[in-house]
């Protein structure tokens, strides 16, 4: 039997050293070197030959008890040992080689054969060789089989799989586990030291109850400290990946930003969701297999089989710098999205509890992610949408324009100019409900960009003057008392939505209500400050009131979308603020909204609004003067129009050569940034989404070249982000289509009034 285990034991490390010289022949594309083979060759023919051969190993076997031996040992067991010790060194050389292949993949599993391997081979080799040796004891000689079976379970694992989960994660288990089964073992050992168990077979059978009872409890309780332990963090990466289920609930661009930071992800490298369609040949590849595209996996099967569509897709993959491919399924159970996730910056694979934990994660969250996605499509078609009714209202308002300079020039009369006008106001009005819609659909999430000190008289002012009324009537019916003024901290254009929203509501009953009329009044005090907006309409029935700030929510209006006031109360909530109803139905309808209080502006910051007041009123005064004052000597202004809309750019080329300005037209933004470099242009009117070149690509050139010429964006957006891009990015902003009135007071604005300040 002592024979028979030498000869077992050489044939398990020659087999070890055969079968690390075969990975890394195939690692280096080359066959097994002759030296190799011939040094298994000879060696385990001298291991059968000594080890056969009577007194060369094994002399004799002296048991004393079970368990108590000693063998004594012949005059080649020092050779015999040194080649097991031999292969065993050179084992890991060829293994820590193979720890160094390019392939990720090849390393994760090499690692994985090294410490089965290393296990085993050290054990035999300190227990069988130098205890046995040294100490004469044979008693822990049965240990290397069992850690036999620690190898064969590493290296079939390395052999036959080809996801892994990471050593922390493994020594987390572990450590999970054994602390679990101390806190149930630890117990009945105690107790067994003190009572026999047998006669508590009753007590046993409870406590072995309670144990199953509270299992997880304690397996969850356990799972922290081990955590913290292994990662210094009470909760694993994997907990932490689960955990961001709540946060794609709100926003699926800042759930995926966090998830790249938990996978170690670089900064500007961004996880991406793409349609399954436009990516079939992933599509098809996940449907087949119904898992996930790992690219050190796929290469790693092409090397194998050198199958086409795999080398297609890791091309592919490649080319898009995706690690990793996840597919999302819909309530089909059909792929319907993509996950592109790309490189660690550490250069390590994604783990096997990390691919478990997101399929898990998007499992869960991938309802959130379609409805996103198809808010965000038909966010798209609105804007659309919107952008196409807009240019058939430019040409309506084109083809009025020339039907008032031909009734001018044959003296029509007053009735038909009056007709004209009730047109022009009608698709002003009807630009504006674009706008509001847009911007009510636009903003599910509003932010808290560009709020500063206004007085809300002003902008209550300006809201209610910019409003489009769809006759003088109707804006004879709103009554605005200024006293009590105070100030707001607000966001300009989220407050004067607030205001067109409420205005809207309320005038859609005058028709029906011809005493109905609207009171807007303020209230100051030293807690909060409030605003009043009261129309005297059909009212609210008292039950309906506690729903209409709810989102998609309407009432009386079979048009309405219901996104206006729950837009309102998301606009008041960002501002620090709230919006309350109260109504008595058949009477009235109030809206109060609340602001927190604001201290006055300091003094000196008085006396500089006073000072730029009056220096307006100086430029106002100037300006009469050098308009009455101009003659035919003043040189001609060169004014640019860009837009890929000839008719756009044909509205306001009729209102600009009212003005006797030298019009130049654009299609695009690189033409624009052409004709400015050769011409002497004093001001640009910019649209903003056009081909080969976009409005804000075009406006930094133009900025670059020329710092001080001013560039007016002349567009239909109404997202927020949207406008904030072109507030920092534009000098100004008008919305198309556009009327003479506004134009003239844009040049009025930043071509007079800058000469003027030059003279100064």
């Amino acid at each position: 039997m002592a024979k028979a285990a030498n000869i077992f034991s050489f044939l398990a490390f020659s087999s070890a050293f055969h079968f690390s010289c075969r990975l890394k022949s195939l690692n280096e594309n080359h066959s097994i070197k002759k030296w190799q083979l011939a040094l298994i060759t000879v060696s385990t023919v001298y291991a059968f030959y000594v080890n056969l051969a009577p007194g060369l190993t094994v002399v004799s076997v002296i048991v004393e008890s079970p368990s108590e031996f000693t063998i004594h040992f012949g005059p080649e067991t020092p050779i015999f040992f040194s080649l097991l010790i031999l292969f065993t060194f050179l084992t890991l050389f060829n293994t820590l080689g193979l720890s160094k292949s390019s392939n990720k993949l090849k390393r994760v599993k090499s690692t994985y054969m090294v410490i089965g391997i290393v296990i085993f081979m050290i054990s035999t080799a300190v227990i069988h060789v130098f205890i046995t040796t040294v100490f004469s004891d044979f008693s822990f000689t049965w240990l290397p089989p069992a850690f036999s079976i620690i190898e064969l379970f590493l290296m079939g694992y390395a052999v036959i799989f080809h996801r892994f989960y990471s050593w922390k994660y493994l020594l987390y288990l572990s450590c999970n586990a054994l602390l679990t089964l101390c806190l149930y073992i630890i117990p009945i050992w105690i107790f067994s030291q003190v009572f026999n168990i047998l006669e508590h077979i009753l007590l046993l059978s409870i406590w072995c109850l309670m144990c199953g009872i509270t299992i997880r409890y304690t397996w969850a309780r356990v799972s922290q400290w081990s955590s913290l332990l292994i990662y210094r963090d009470t909760e694993t990466p994997v907990h932490k990946i689960l955990s961001l289920s709540n946060d794609f609930q709100y926003s699926t661009q800042d759930a995926i930003y966090k998830l790249a930071q938990l996978l170690n992800l670089e900064k500007e490298q961004t996880i991406l969701i793409s349609d399954a369609q436009s990516n079939e040949l992933y599509a098809t590849y996940l449907i087949q297999d119904d898992s996930v595209l790992l690219l050190e996996e796929v290469n790693y099967h092409f090397n194998n089989t050198r199958n086409q569509r795999l080398n297609l897709i890791r091309e592919q993959m490649s080319k898009h710098n995706a690690a990793m491919i996840l597919p999302l399924y819909d309530h089909h159970n059909t792929v319907s999205q993509l996950l592109f996730s790309p490189h660690k910056s550490n250069g390590s694979l994604y783990s096997n509890e990390e691919i478990s934990a997101l399929q898990k994660l998007f499992s869960k969250v991938q309802s959130y992610i379609r409805s996103e996605h198809h808010v965000k499509q038909a966010r798209a078609m609105a804007k659309s949408i919107a952008h196409e009714m807009r240019n058939p209202l430019s040409q309506i308002l084109l083809h009025l324009e020339n039907i008032d300079n031909i009734a001018n020039s044959i003296g029509a009369p007053s009735g038909f100019r009056e007709e004209i006008q009730r047109g022009r106001d009608s698709i002003q009005h009807g630009n504006q409900m674009i706008d509001m819609i847009l911007y009510e659909s636009n903003q599910s999430i509003i932010n808290n960009n560009n709020i500063e000190f206004h007085q809300i008289s002003s902008l209550v002012n300006q809201a209610i003057n910019s409003y489009a009324y769809e006759s003088n009537e109707i804006k004879s019916r709103i009554y605005f008392y200024s006293d009590n003024d105070f100030i707001v901290q607000v966001n300009e254009t989220l407050f004067g939505f607030i205001i067109f929203n409420l205005l809207k509501n309320s005038i859609c009953y005058f028709n029906d209500y011809p005493d109905n009329k609207i009171e807007i009044r303020l209230e100051s005090g030293n807690k909060q400050n409030k605003l009043f907006f009261k129309d005297y309409g059909p009212g609210i029935e008292p039950q309906i009131i506690q729903r209409i700030f709810d989102e998609f929510f309407t009432y009386q209006k079979r048009e309405g979308s219901g996104l206006g006031l729950s837009y309102c109360k998301r606009a008041m909530k960002l501002f620090n603020g709230q919006v309350e109803c109260h109504s008595v139905y058949g009477k009235y309808t109030e809206f109060s909204l609340i602001f927190p209080y604001v201290k006055p502006l300091p003094l000196h910051t008085s006396s500089q609004n006073n000072f730029l007041r009056q220096l307006d009123l100086d430029l106002n005064e100037e300006r009469m003067n050098y308009r009455n004052n101009i003659n035919i000597t003043s040189p001609i202004r060169k004014i640019l129009i860009t837009d890929d809309n000839q008719v756009q750019r044909a509205l306001v080329k009729l209102y600009l050569k009212k003005t006797g300005a030298e019009i130049y037209e654009a299609e695009n933004g690189q033409q624009a940034i052409d004709i400015v470099s050769q011409k002497s242009i004093d001001i640009v009117f910019m649209d903003i989404q056009m081909p080969i070149m976009d409005g804000f690509e075009a406006c930094k050139q133009i900025k670059s070249m020329y710092p001080n010429l001013p560039v007016i964006a002349l567009s239909g957006e109404s997202g927020e982000q949207e406008i904030n891009q072109i507030t920092q990015t534009m000098d100004d902003r008008l919305l198309k289509p556009t009327t003479q009135k506004l134009l003239e007071e844009i040049l009025d604005k930043w071509i007079q009034q800058d000469e003027l300040i030059g003279n100064f």
